[in-house]
């Protein structure tokens, strides 16, 4: 009996062992990608610790990142074998034979898929796995572009903030001129009234660009998982001399966003997947093991009395019904067909933003450079003479203060046009998935 039950055990350690034989660990790594890259090519500190956080933190990437664990999962189990089956007889009426009565028997037996369709398995679950892994390196890409996008937006309505405060300032001297002025009978208390209006009309103004900050460090708060964390100042906006060739801009961009990197995964994968279909016309194969338990007869004493019967099978499918695979050979080459449309809508889309861009840049440029370097002076000039001419009472407060206001619209415009730019440039680096080449322009 000892020996029988050996036999069995050793039939199902065999099974489970070559049910698993081709399994391997494999582990997902995210590893450095384009929105590293950029990151690290940002300048300021403080913005580079802010990356990070939201990297580390940022809920979606973090939902990504698991879907990807799952898929690399799938890639080890895709080679696995299928699970062996088992089955136990016990006969009510056992049959006779030669030897003695059959009381039970037991088979066990492993499917074998043919042609190589495990291995297609596992490479086509890889370049799912390899599409998803470009999936989460784009996710991170466009967050550090937002994020860095809302940071030079926090740093305009700081600068906004600032420049307000001073033209606020700027007022209040007014204002005591014209007090002065009225104080000695030249001039009318309409107006400081109307200079103290204009004031109480740049706190309102003040107030909104606080109420603008707060929506914006709440949606940086969001984007790393902090809910009601403080936040800083943010860095002053500056425009570093850049060298822009297009032609390479659009070769890094076709090299590094992940999003071409994914769509070429998707494509070999749907071909992958054609291929096992076509496999499908290959037969698969079974093997098995039979034991059967043989009771000695006691009416008589034959050779081999109650010898057990250990058998061997193997089997094969016969793909006779063609419909179903070809069907599915049909719908693998047109999934193909709309992957690689895919890639080409994504490196449209690559091609649309560069020629945005490559337009809007010289624009703001230029508005920029009439901003900082002719009106700042004019306006300051034209103040500097409304003032004098205030004091001396050739003219009047409304005249002042038309002034103030002109000099007041070049500064902000000034600040966003700075703001402008940065963001454009941001969204460069976003779209060709690489830091922008320092040095002179070009």
């Amino acid at each position: 009996m000892k020996t029988k039950l050996y036999w069995i055990a050793s039939i199902l350690s065999l099974l489970a062992a070559t049910a698993v034989n081709g399994q391997s660990d494999r582990h997902t790594a995210i590893g450095t990608g384009p929105a590293d890259h950029v990151a690290d090519g940002v300048a300021d500190r403080g913005v580079q610790e802010l990356l990070d956080d939201v990297l580390e933190r940022n809920i979606e990437i973090a939902e990504v990142s698991l879907r990807l664990s799952a898929a690399a999962h799938r890639t080890t189990t895709a080679r696995a074998l299928p699970d062996p089956r088992a089955e136990v007889t016990a006969f009510v009426l056992p049959p006779e034979t030669r030897v003695g009565p059959q009381r039970f028997a037991a088979r066990v037996s492993q499917q074998l898929p043919g042609g190589g369709k495990r291995g297609i398995s596992e490479k086509a679950a890889d370049f799912q796995r390899r599409a998803l892994a470009a999936d989460l390196q784009a996710l991170r890409l466009r967050v550090v572009t937002e994020t860095r996008r809302l940071v030079v937006e926090i740093g305009y309505l700081d600068e906004a903030s600032r420049v307000l405060a001073d033209d606020r300032a700027t007022l209040a001297h007014f204002e005591e001129l014209a007090r002065a002025r009225y104080a000695s009978g030249t001039g009318l208390q309409m107006d400081a009234i109307q200079l103290q209006a204009e004031m109480t009309r740049l706190e309102t103004r003040e107030a909104e660009l606080d109420a603008r900050r707060s929506d914006l460090v709440a949606e940086i708060n969001r984007l790393r998982d902090r809910p009601g964390a403080a936040f800083g100042s943010a860095p002053v906006v500056s425009i570093p001399p850049l060298a822009l060739h297009w032609n390479e801009l659009r070769e890094v961009a076709m090299a590094s966003r992940p999003e071409l990197i994914g769509d070429d995964a998707r494509i070999q994968r749907s071909a992958t997947m054609t291929e096992l279909a076509t496999k499908e016309r290959s037969p698969d194969f079974s093997v098995g093991l039979t034991y059967a338990y043989v009771d000695k007869r006691t009416d008589i004493d034959v050779p081999n009395n109650g010898q057990d019967v250990l058998g061997i099978s193997g089997g094969v499918t016969i793909p006779l019904w063609k419909t179903a695979t070809n069907a599915e050979i049909e719908a693998t080459a047109q999934l193909r067909l709309a992957d690689e449309a895919a890639r080409r809508r994504t490196v449209a889309e690559i091609e649309r933003e560069l020629e945005r861009l490559e337009g809007r840049i010289p624009e703001i440029e230029r508005r920029l450079a009439l901003l900082t370097d002719v009106l700042p002076i004019q306006t300051e000039q034209a103040l500097t003479s409304a003032e004098a001419a205030y004091a001396t009472g050739r003219v009047d407060a409304l005249a002042l203060l038309d002034a103030e206001r002109v000099q007041l619209d070049v500064r902000l415009s000034a600040a966003r046009s700075r703001a402008d730019l940065a963001v454009t440039l941001v969204d460069l680096e976003g779209t060709i998935g690489a830091p922008l080449p320092m040095g002179g322009r070009s």
